[in-house]
């Protein structure tokens, strides 16, 4: 019992080899399935920004186009004409600053109403007219390096007005709350002029709202319902930042990173940028994406093979331990079988032998003692010849039960022959060793058996074949009829006084 309940702690090796397999694989295999769907990730993320990025560009110019046709209609004095409202929110016009009337207004979104507010709410010296740009007059202030840093960044103007020709200020939304279509993001008004015409100050103005119409003009959004779900499942946080930075950011390298801390990004992938200088302000509009967020999917899809490579590689080594221990515990069954004798259940003679040196070891090292008993039952051939094998099997059972019956716990008993059994025991003294034999041959006659009984202790330098032996020779004397002389060694039992072993058999 001692190996069995050993054999189900711990794991073998087949068990750590098992494990460390398919931990290896289970790493590998989340490990391979984050690699390739962080690059497909990365891959989608740099193009949606780099897109959008260059679509602000397009917003911006389209705008100024706008500004540009509607000042040569009003300053021209051509008649108004069917003109498309405009797609996205926004609206552009000319305004006169004297009776705040407007000219050529078109809008979406906006009303007129809504469009004279936000104007008039601006500070009067934007609609005065513009003396020198303080943004050109930095750029050409500025060092060469620092020109060179910022010309990666920059918009390159495709048609309408140049921007630096073009004032940028930040306003409220018009009318204080969200209109349909708008994304929520920053408002600006663009405007061009003031200029004389029949003795009014007139400007054109634009009104925008540069976020929607930079992802309109991206044709991701043309709704202006905002960043969300460019991204499989939504989990890439797209966001874009449209801010205004006076010309002082130009001043020298430091105060620009400070401004734009973005120039200094270490990953520019995901992240893009770009400057447009107006003739006040510098217009930044800055996309990047949230890399955490775009990496949720592919570092949950990564946990998830992991976690099921490790519930195989659980599986698969909790099926080996229990095929292992069945195994052990059929080894065992199997090691116990092949040293117990099978008629009587009682060790053979292998398991005896292999006591005996195990015993005759202990003795070398520390000294202990032992005794051997021989018991060979007397007339068993006849009681074979004459009534079977059967009661020869019974006769025999029935001597094992009675023997086991009157011996220690420490006591081994065997059947080492067809009718010979021997007893071990440990540490015994002449007298109990002669009152083991005794008990031995009352036990036997008690069931009718009668039989030979010797024994022998072991002494100080005999070997074990000597003692053996020595209980064997006993064992004849006793059956022979013969008396010992030998004072030490402990008086045969021979079953003087036991009943026929057959008459008890019947």
């Amino acid at each position: 019992m001692g190996e069995a309940g050993s054999g189900q702690i711990g794991c073998s090796k087949l068990c750590y080899v098992l494990a460390g397999i398919g931990l290896a694989l289970s790493t590998s295999a989340g490990l391979f399935t984050y690699s390739l769907l962080h690059e497909q990730q990365e891959s989608v993320g740099a193009a949606v920004v780099d897109h959008i990025a260059s679509s602000t560009c397009t917003a911006i110019n389209s705008t100024l186009a706008a500004l540009a046709v509607t000042k040569s209609d009003v300053l021209n004095g051509e008649p108004e004409r069917e003109r498309t409202e405009p797609e996205w929110t926004e609206a552009v016009g000319v305004v006169n600053t004297g009776t705040w009337t407007l000219e050529d207004f078109h809008a979406a979104g906006v009303s007129a109403a809504q469009a004279i507010t936000s104007l008039r709410s601006l500070p009067q010296h934007n609609l005065a007219p513009l003396t020198s740009s303080p943004i050109q007059t930095a750029l050409d202030q500025a060092s060469p390096a620092l020109r060179q840093e910022l010309r990666p960044y920059g918009c390159s103007a495709g048609y309408g007005l140049a921007p630096e020709a073009v004032r940028i200020v930040s306003i409220p939304q018009p009318g204080g709350e969200a209109t349909p279509g708008s994304s929520g993001g920053p408002w600006f008004a663009l405007l061009y002029g003031p200029w004389d015409q029949n003795g009014q100050q007139k400007t054109a103005f634009a009104l925008v709202d540069l976020q929607a119409i930079a992802l309109g003009a991206s044709g991701h959004d043309r709704h202006g319902h905002g960043l969300e779900g460019l991204f499989h499942g939504g989990s890439g946080q797209l966001a874009m930042t449209i801010e205004l930075s006076p010309a002082s950011v130009l001043s020298d390298q430091l105060t620009l990173h400070r401004a734009m801390p973005s120039l200094d990004a270490e990953d520019h992938k995901l992240l893009a940028l770009r400057i447009i200088p107006f003739a006040n302000q510098l217009l930044r509009t800055e996309l990047g994406v949230n890399h955490r967020e775009l990496d949720r999917g592919a570092r949950r899809s990564a946990a998830f093979v992991f976690l099921m490579g490790l519930l195989a590689t659980s599986s698969v080594v909790v099926i080996s331990r229990r095929t292992e221990l069945k195994l052990r515990r059929l080894n065992l069954a199997l090691l116990q079988e092949s040293r117990t004798d099978g008629l009587t259940r009682l060790a053979n003679r292998r398991a005896w032998d292999e006591t005996l040196l195990r015993e005759e070891g202990r003795r070398q090292r520390h000294g202990h003692r032992y005794g051997l008993v021989v018991v060979d039952l007397d007339g068993f051939k006849q009681i074979n010849d004459a009534q079977g094998h059967s009661m020869g099997d019974q006769v025999l059972q029935t001597a094992a039960a009675r023997m086991a019956a009157v011996l220690r716990e420490t006591d081994l008993l065997a059947r080492v022959g067809g009718d010979e059994f021997a007893v071990l025991s440990i540490n015994p003294t002449a007298e109990g060793l002669h009152g083991l034999t005794e008990r031995l041959g009352e036990a036997l006659t008690a069931a009718g058996i009668k039989a030979s009984i010797g024994a022998a202790l072991n002494r100080e330098g005999s070997t074990l074949e000597q003692t053996w032996a020595e209980a064997d020779g006993a064992m004849y004397d006793c059956k022979s009829g013969q008396v010992r002389t030998d004072p030490a060694a402990p008086p045969p039992s021979c079953g003087e006084h036991s009943r026929d072993s057959s008459s008890e058999s019947r």
